[in-house]
């Protein structure tokens, strides 16, 4: 059932976004690579901070805009979605003005790369562009980029990277690029930490996309054997690989999860929030990703330009209170066992063999994001033979979730929603 309004409460989580607006030189960009030069300057007039990007040298600043809800179709329904790409310009010039300077997006989420180029026409050589492009041969990779060149009326692209996955025909196709001078750097993103490393071990990436939030945090590293995203990081750190944190406020959100939920503890906590205000929980989470040095930026996907203004309110403190830990161990102990950190430690135990982390993924997206067309598409991509329906109720699973994720119920519930 679609949702009634269109505030990021409600479904939009962070995801990948982009930059730019008319065709200007590289040298126009690298003004703001030296933090001596505009960055600082902008600072000082807004209160934005701006952290290296790694070995790019750019100077980005702390918050970036990513657009999540610019998916494939129009799975919001014609009315909502029509409404945030009307109100994407309006982000834009508030995220400006506010000292942005990152704007990030994907050649699959709609036309948000025209909406954010339009927008940005006139600011081009104050802002970076990063945008995303298949994972594919080098040709589909190459025609990618020069699509998104025309999109963002600009003769370059900032950062250009393999959007949810890997492939040596990417890197290929980038390379490319990069020698013809249409993009500058190469990145990758992805969800497992693990599947990063490859590449920055072989220095073909200058920067990733990975999410980190307070629910996905290292507190259950004992129970895999491979990299988190805390340690992801700190490598990134010693590679110089610059880091854009993806889906800092969760993409489980308050009401959605909440509301459809029975538990009095979780109806406790939203008639709390309705007291202390829903917009400190997202304010903790971002100041929360933003303690970690290791972080270049926060990717942060708003609907309207009041969530700016609130997320913006929370980040100009910079200090999380002892009222914010309390919000943020209250939601990650109640939604704990709804929310999948998508670690992948329970596929090996499946003996359907069922992707369990895609199929709760594409749960969130229907019931958390509001993308229910997106979400019913994917689903139908699924093998019949491992789709949800195929789980015999044997537990492994969740045996070997180190969240105590309800897997099998969600599976369930996925089924229900989505065949």
């Amino acid at each position: 059932m679609a949702k009634k309004n269109l505030s990021r409460r409600n479904f939009l989580g962070t995801a990948v976004v982009g930059f730019a607006g008319a065709a200007v030189s590289m040298r126009g960009a690298d003004s703001l690579a030296n933090p001596s030069n505009n960055a600082n300057n902008f600072a000082s007039k807004t209160g934005m901070k701006y952290r290296r990007l790694g070995r790019t040298n750019l100077m980005i600043s702390e918050m970036i805009l990513g657009c999540a809800s610019g998916l494939r179709s129009e799975q919001l329904g014609k009315i909502l979605f029509n409404r945030y790409r009307e109100q994407l310009p309006f982000i834009v010039n508030e995220l400006f003005d506010r000292g942005c300077n990152g704007f990030c997006t994907s050649y699959c989420y709609h036309d948000t790369e025209e909406i954010l180029g339009k927008a940005l026409v006139g600011k081009r050589d104050k802002v970076y562009i990063i945008t995303g492009a298949p994972a594919g041969d080098a040709n589909k990779v190459i025609e990618s980029g020069e699509r998104s060149l025309i999109r963002w009326q600009t003769d370059h692209i900032d950062g250009f990277f393999c959007h949810g996955g890997w492939s040596e025909g990417f890197y290929e196709g980038a390379k490319k690029l990069q020698e013809q001078g249409k993009i500058r750097f190469i990145g990758e993103s992805g969800h497992k930490p693990e599947d990063h490393v490859a590449r920055i071990e072989a220095n073909q990436v200058d920067f990733i996309l990975q999410p980190r939030n307070f629910m996905n945090q290292a507190k259950w590293t004992e129970k895999i054997d491979y990299k988190t995203a805390d340690e992801l990081f700190a490598l990134c750190k010693k590679k110089d690989v610059g880091v854009l944190n993806i889906k800092p406020f969760t993409g489980h959100f308050i009401p959605n999860w909440a509301e459809s939920s029975t538990d009095p503890k979780v109806q406790g906590f939203l008639s709390d929030l309705k007291e202390f205000g829903k917009k400190n929980l997202y304010q903790a989470m971002l100041i929360w990703v933003l303690q970690n040095p290791n972080v270049t930026a926060a990717v942060c996907g708003f609907n309207e330009t009041q969530d700016v203004v609130e997320d913006w309110e929370g980040y100009i403190d910079g200090k999380l209170t002892s009222k914010h830990m309390e919000l943020l161990e209250r939601y990650a102990a109640l939604a704990s066992n709804d929310y999948c950190r998508l670690c992948e430690t329970c596929v090996p135990f499946c003996p359907k063999g069922i992707p369990i982390p895609d199929i709760q993924r594409n749960r969130m997206y229907y019931k958390n994001y509001g993308h229910q067309l997106d979400a019913r598409e994917l689903y139908a991509a699924v093998d019949p033979g491992h789709c949800a329906s195929a789980c015999d109720g044997c537990g492994a699973c969740e045996a070997a979730c180190p969240n105590g994720v309800s897997i099998m119920k969600n599976l369930e519930d996925a089924h229900k929603l989505l065949a």
